[in-house]
């Protein structure tokens, strides 16, 4: 299955279709399509900068590189080559397949030496009979049908699809990944893959809702990937959704973390049985959700625990209604 990449798929949905088509550890590498530029091709063809955004989030790492020839003018990949005379830099060439006359020095293409008897030259008119005694066959060359000269490389040029001509010491070098697929312990614990539904369903609602959103610390400036940003009159609010078993110190402080260097509140959706893990973890009594938003302050994390996804959905929307 191929999908192109400018199909009218949320990139969720193209991480939905990478989860399906690629198997943990499997590598791709990229091509030059022209009209494109660098895309990565196989069971899904994507864009290169929609495929680094992609391992900036931790869905693949980098196994090595690979350099393309770009113009270092407008890094156009689409690039051209080109032959010229050294001698007056026309375009107009022949490939020939040269014939010395020993005797009388005289080269040419072989078709000027054919006569129905056999070799003849062209100049003095003698019999060519044994190669490498009366003429010889030092191989392909080039003519210039503008001047008559002939030479045995032409000057080699390039041009992008913009115009820009270059020799090909001037040609700059762009390195392309190659990516093997791993996604991090991370992203699969916070349930990238489920994020979609929720996101059709707050835009159906009228909210504006970025899925896995890369956003950067006021503070740190360190990069955060939040599943879901909701903008909402101006405002903004990550959503953070946790739905695994498995719970560590770094996934339950991870939220304050995240409000207070990007100075937006945080929405923490957790599963029930999350919640439970965490309660376990600090030995929690009593109403489980009531002593895990007493783990932070109101103000910049909110605690929403869902049974089921219809809960999940309502809650949300209800902590939305009320910003």
């Amino acid at each position: 299955m191929s999908i192109r990449d400018d199909e009218p798929l949320t990139e969720l949905r193209q991480l939905e279709l990478l989860n399906l088509m690629l198997k943990q550890g499997q590598e791709i590498r990229p091509h030059r399509v022209r009209g494109i530029g660098i895309v990565y091709t196989g069971e899904l063809t994507m864009r290169e900068d929609r495929i680094l955004s992609l391992v900036r989030r931790g869905f693949f790492r980098i196994k090595g590189h690979i350099a393309f020839p770009i113009c270092p003018i407008c890094g156009d990949v689409d690039l051209s080559l080109n032959v010229y005379c050294p001698n007056c830099n026309s375009q107009d060439l022949l490939k020939v397949d040269i014939v010395v006359h020993y005797e009388c020095h005289y080269a040419d293409d072989i078709s000027a030496f054919r006569r129905p008897e056999g070799l003849t030259c062209p100049v003095c008119e003698k019999t060519l009979k044994v190669v490498g005694v009366d003429y010889g066959r030092p191989g392909i060359s080039y003519k210039c049908n503008n001047c008559l000269n002939t030479f045995q490389f032409p000057l080699i040029g390039f041009a992008c699809s913009k115009g820009h001509m270059l020799r090909l010491d001037e040609l700059a070098l762009h390195r392309s990944p190659v990516l093997v697929y791993e996604p991090s312990e991370p992203l699969r614990e916070s349930a990238a893959w489920k994020v979609l539904d929720l996101v059709e369903v707050l835009k159906s609602r009228g909210y504006k809702a970025e899925p896995l959103a890369l956003l950067r610390g006021a503070a740190t400036r360190a990069e955060y990937i939040v599943d879901v940003l909701i903008h909402k009159s101006g405002k903004r609010l990550a959503l953070l959704l946790f739905n695994t078993s498995i719970v560590s110190p770094d996934s339950i402080y991870s939220p304050l973390t995240l409000a207070l260097d990007l100075r937006i509140p945080i929405l923490v959706l957790m599963s029930k049985e999350y919640a439970e893990g965490i309660a376990k973890f600090f030995k929690l009594e009593g109403n489980v959700e009531q002593r895990i938003r007493a783990l932070f302050p109101d103000e910049l994390v909110k605690v929403v625990i869902y049974e089921n996804e219809a809960d999940m959905v309502a809650k949300i929307l209800n902590v939305l209604e009320k910003l």
